[in-house]
Parts: C-alpha cells; sequence; structure tokens
C-alpha cells in the first residue's frame, strides 16, 4: 500500500462532524508547528513503519489552545474480488494546551437521547470553550421519595475539542415508569467539574 501525509487544520462542526482545512486556514491552527519526516511511504502486507512528527511550538504564541492534524491518505488500489478501488483515509490530531493560559472550560448540554429497547440512554454535550478536554459523566435518578435509584458512570470517556458535539452513553436503568429527577456530573481530565438536573418521564410513552 502506498500512502502519502498531509498537514492540515481540523475543526468541527456540531451537525457535521470534522472538517479538515487547508492548514493555516484557522486562527487556531498550529500547523506550520508540524513538521513530517517523510511524506510519503510504500509498505507491503504486514508492514510497518514509523513515521517522525516534530512539533515545535513557538514562545510568542499566546493562544489557550491550538490544533492541527495529519491526514493519511492511501492510492487507489483495486480489490480483485468486488473489482472496486478502496483507499483508506483518516486522520491523526495533534492539540495543543497552553500551559500559562488556562483558556476556557465550557460546556452546553443540548439534549437527552432515550433509545428505546437499547440498552444505553445518551445525553449530548457541546464543547462552546476553546479548549479541549476528556470528559466522563455519573449519573443519578432519584424518585419522589428521594431515594438515588440509579447511578452509573458513562460508559466511556469522550474528547472533545471546541465547538465539538459528542454523545456520553449510559446503561439503561431497571426502574419502574414514572418522573425521576435526573442529576448528571461530569468530569473532565483535569478535574474539572459541571453539572445538569432535570425532571425526566422514564417508560412512559
Amino acid at each position: 500500500m502506498n500512502c502519502h501525509f498531509v498537514i492540515s487544520d481540523v475543526a468541527s462542526k456540531c451537525d457535521s462532524g470534522y472538517q479538515y482545512l487547508k492548514a493555516g486556514t484557522l486562527k487556531e491552527s498550529c500547523a506550520t508547528w508540524l513538521s513530517l519526516e517523510r511524506e510519503q511511504i510504500s509498505l507491503l502486507p504486514g508492514e510497518e513503519a514509523l513515521i517522525k512528527v516534530l512539533i515545535e511550538s513557538p514562545e510568542q504564541f499566546t493562544g489557550a489552545s491550538a490544533r492541527a492534524c495529519v491526514l493519511v491518505n492511501s492510492v487507489p488500489e483495486e480489490d480483485t474480488l468486488r473489482g472496486i478501488k478502496v483507499r483508506v483515509r483518516y486522520a491523526i490530531n495533534f492539540l495543543y494546551r497552553n500551559p500559562i493560559i488556562p483558556g476556557v472550560m465550557a460546556f452546553h448540554a443540548q439534549r437527552l437521547e432515550f433509545h428505546k429497547n437499547q440498552p444505553f440512554w445518551a445525553l449530548r454535550f457541546q464543547n462552546t470553550g476553546d479548549v479541549d478536554r476528556i470528559v466522563r459523566s455519573y449519573a443519578k435518578l432519584i424518585d419522589n421519595t428521594g431515594q438515588v435509584v440509579y447511578s452509573e458512570p458513562s460508559i466511556k470517556a469522550h474528547g472533545f475539542i471546541p465547538n465539538q458535539c459528542r454523545t456520553l452513553q449510559f446503561p439503561t436503568p431497571k426502574i419502574p415508569a414514572g418522573n425521576y429527577q435526573m442529576v448528571v456530573v461530569s468530569e473532565t481530565d483535569l478535574g474539572e467539574r459541571f453539572g445538569v438536573t432535570k425532571t425526566v418521564q422514564w417508560g412512559e410513552e
């Protein structure tokens, strides 16, 4: 397989996901900080290669964060069984947090997602701040007597770049249908916390 590498900017839109833009397009770009050891490789089946990336952050940088990515693009190869050409493309993101300037950490809970007959329910967040964070959430449901009838962490943590929307999933509770007070406390990888509380109707059409 023949692959070539391209340094690019990366952004995220809540409704359409990642966007890969020409290097230097975004104000938050650090594409010029990256240097590739090689821009193209050729691999035989089962073969591996190590490509070094040099990152040099300028002393005069005053932003809270910066980001860029390396796009890995394969040259289309024909699938002899199906008679089609296959091309592999993926991105490796590089996220920088300024250790001097903390930036703005802000998350907005967009909506609850209940999936009938699925083993999970979900809460969708948007990162409205200017720094990336990895977030895990912890959910509780409290009944009308004040008793905690459900307490679970999200199934996995997720990373959020600025403006990105992602969904944190929780195991579906086995509780009677009715109204409950939902309390969700989320924690970032830096120990910052934020919470959401809402009255929810569970298990009723």
